[in-house]
């Protein structure tokens, strides 16, 4: 595989990852809320937020190459 391909193929399997997660935080924070207590609801909900951003941060310069799109 050349390297353009392993990083479309990373980039796609990094995206796949944090839908999953996304998925995976909207069912402990939204369905399961009751469970928390106010104050680690909140402390959980902003570090899964952080990470979750940080991944589709990292999805996307595997997919672009760390590159600026519109560069020539």
């Amino acid at each position: 595989m050349s390297r353009r391909a392993v990083h479309i193929a990373s980039g796609i399997g990094v995206l796949f990852t944090s839908l999953i997660y996304a998925h995976l935080v909207h069912h402990a924070f939204i369905v399961h809320r009751h469970e928390f207590s106010p104050g680690s609801f909140i402390v959980g909900l902003i570090i899964a937020a952080a990470v979750g951003i940080l991944s589709f941060i990292g999805a996307f310069l595997l997919l672009t190459g760390g590159r600026n799109p519109k560069s020539d």
